[in-house]
């Protein structure tokens, strides 16, 4: 079987449930998970824990993995969109044919990237309000995947928005079943 890799991107004040329980899933299905650093490998989620990262953001190559996963959070989201290196990666993984996921306010940054043009978006209720440009279409499903972007809700679409990041890489409905079935996950 091919292996796959998941980056995280990790900002300071990141949403902690978004990147832990999206890694674990995701994880458990049998895909691999990279932690990147934004600014330091040592990053401080939003309600002060503490992640460390394997790798930071200038270290890596867009051959390392297969999906880009922003979790969002405040500030998380807001250090993730004033990053020009996360910028330039999100861009470049849309445009090297990599799903990019983004979760709760994070589908800002996607935008913020470019590529939401005529995509269907979804994400914490409110962050529509923060986009004034007319190619951000707000679903406000749960979970919305249009072409290589998948985008969710919040911290408790977690798990259903890393079964879709499985689907996108070709895991079938037999594997994420299997995790969700032994995880108690509806």
């Amino acid at each position: 079987m091919e292996s796959y890799t998941a980056c995280i991107l990790l900002a300071d004040g990141f949403e902690e449930t978004e990147a832990i329980m999206t890694a674990d899933v995701l994880k458990r299905i049998g895909i691999n998970i990279m932690f990147v650093g934004v600014e330091n490998k040592t990053v401080r989620g939003t309600h002060d824990f503490y992640i460390t990262a394997d790798k930071l953001i200038n270290e890596i190559s867009i051959d390392e993995f297969n999906a880009l996963v922003l979790p969002g959070g405040l500030p998380g989201t807001t250090n993730l969109r004033n990053s020009q290196s996360v910028i330039n990666l999100v861009k470049k993984a849309y445009e090297n044919k990599k799903t990019c996921a983004a979760i709760c306010a994070a589908p800002i940054v996607l935008r913020d990237a470019g590529i939401t043009n005529n995509k269907n978006i979804t994400g914490y209720p409110g962050c529509e309000q923060l986009s004034l440009s007319p190619d951000f279409q707000f679903s406000g499903k749960d979970v919305e995947i249009d072409d290589l972007i998948i985008t969710a809700k919040g911290m408790g679409k977690s798990a259903q928005f890393a079964f879709e990041i499985a689907k996108a890489l070709g895991f079938n409905q037999n594997e994420i079943k299997k995790v969700a079935d032994s995880a108690f996950i509806d």
